[in-house]
């Protein structure tokens, strides 16, 4: 259990003015809860996960593999998914839904194989980027982009498309490197810069934490950036590989003391949240080596939380895993995975991820039956992280907010025998408002989205808009998600 101490009105005064005017608070800061008992900050996992797609095509034949991408298009969902066929071969795999359940596989009529283009590729054979809808392409033609190593000599492309279904390759790489994951590329509206995050490889260290990420920015992806390599990540046993990144980009998640030995950061996921945008979050893949395997590439994997308001300092919270694998023997049984993308729609978010029966280096194991599924993965807005009250009684104090709404609304769910109050109190005084302490407060005891706090049935906050206030939350049993100033 976590007991913050309470910090003086002057410092809260100054979080109040670098945290940013937000429609929803969060609980992703820890520095946002100035003083606290009894509550504890816990990652959520997603409330329920169900598999939407399976193999049921010839080039599905070795596997779904590990990463995709899913954008909502006006109301279409549009993935794309990678996969492999017996003879190894890899594609770039296309699917369509309106309801997140329901997957089309339909015939593009865009790549040939074996003779015939009645299938749903769309002729890419590098699988390690995500797509993503570029809000500043210089050209219809470039407004799908999608960066991705280029095996054996290639170094890392960008390709680009204006449909997501017709891609061409820039004829430069945008990096001389291999990053051998599913890299991260996004356009950053705060910065006005695409933001770049590539795995890298370190195996000086002492525990074996070897796979990292690291970060770019750049102005523009259609032209190189200077960026060469320094000679630490060339692959000696396979000249014909582009070196892997070590020390050429600055590192900004990695495992630490805290994990066990032989565990790596995969893949990474990271997006900004649509409904915070001021918030990076991201669900990478933590991968734990077999110790007994001879390759140093055999294991299991699980997904988890973090967030960022910068892309550079990252939180972990409490590590629980966000997504665990499955019951052994299931299809998901050793290993899970996030893609990149997420799809709000009323108060849930929908992810899309994928999972194994498998380990990641059993290539026996698929040649002997095939594997991969993607799954949907429901979570509820704002419900990755909370804050959670213990059933003895916990009080939190926020850093001060602006009343920007007429109406409190409280993302949250106090189960059957919790509550919740809540206090707004002045931060310079350090004294509740009349008529807004905890005692005025009609108890909260329910499971919302959007619950509105009254104080002796009073709900509308119109006096106080404009004013900066802290928030204080008393309760028992009860998980906090979020909150906002509403109407």
């Amino acid at each position: 259990m976590h007991t913050f101490t309470a910090i003086g009105a002057a410092l809260t005064l100054t979080l109040a003015s670098v945290l940013p005017a937000q429609t929803r608070h969060l609980f992703l800061d820890p520095a946002f809860v100035t003083a606290s008992a009894g509550t504890t900050l816990t990652v959520n996992p997603p409330q329920r996960s169900e598999i939407v797609i399976r193999r049921d095509r010839p080039w599905e034949s070795f596997m779904i593999t590990f990463y995709l991408s899913v954008i909502d298009d006006g109301g279409k969902l549009r993935m794309w998914y990678n996969t492999r066929e017996s003879t190894k071969i890899v594609h770039l795999a296309y699917a369509e839904s309106t309801d997140g359940v329901h997957w089309e596989k339909p015939n593009l009529g865009v790549a040939e194989r074996a003779g015939s283009k009645a299938n749903n590729l769309v002729g890419v054979s590098s699988i390690e980027g995500n797509v993503f809808r570029d809000p500043h392409a210089r050209t219809e033609a470039e407004r799908y982009v999608y960066v991705t190593t280029v095996f054996k000599g290639g170094g890392i492309y960008r390709f680009t498309s204006p449909d997501g279904l017709l891609w061409r390759r820039d004829s430069a790489p945008l990096l001389p490197f291999e990053a051998d994951s599913q890299n991260v590329t996004l356009w950053d509206d705060q910065l006005g810069r695409y933001v770049l995050f590539f795995r890298s490889w370190h195996r000086e260290d002492p525990k074996e934490h070897w796979r990292r990420l690291v970060r770019l920015e750049t102005d523009r992806l259609d032209r190189p950036l200077p960026i060469k390599p320094s000679g630490a990540g060339a692959q000696k046993n396979e000249p014909t590989r582009d070196p892997f990144i070590v020390d050429e980009a600055p590192t900004v998640f990695a495992c630490d003391e805290r994990d066990p030995d032989l565990t790596d950061v995969y893949t990474n996921a990271i997006q900004r949240y649509p409904l915070a945008p001021e918030w990076y979050v991201g669900f990478p893949s933590i991968y734990r080596h077999d110790h007994k395997s001879r390759v140093r590439n055999d294991g299991r994997t699980e997904s988890q939380f973090i967030a960022s308001r910068d892309g550079v300092a990252w939180q972990r919270y409490s590590r629980e895993p966000y997504l665990r694998p499955g019951l052994a023997g299931s299809e998901s049984g050793n290993m899970v995975y996030i893609g990149a993308g997420m799809v709000v729609r009323g108060d849930e978010i929908w992810q899309f991820g994928t999972g194994f029966r498998t380990t990641h280096g059993d290539t026996i194991g698929r040649q002997k039956e095939s594997d991969g599924v993607i799954f949907r993965h429901v979570q509820r807005v704002d419900g990755f992280v909370s804050l959670d009250f213990s059933p003895a009684g916990g009080q939190a104090t926020t850093a001060p907010v602006m009343v920007n709404g007429s109406t409190l609304r409280l993302n949250l769910d106090t189960g059957a025998l919790g509550e919740l109050r809540v206090a707004l109190r002045d931060p310079v005084s350090g004294r509740d408002l009349a008529g807004f302490s905890a005692a005025d407060c009609d108890p909260l005891q329910l499971n919302a989205t959007g619950a509105v706090t009254s104080w002796q049935g009073r709900r509308d906050l119109t006096s106080l808009q404009g004013r900066h206030v802290q928030v204080v939350l008393s309760g028992a049993r009860t998980k906090v998600y979020s909150f906002r100033f509403g109407s």
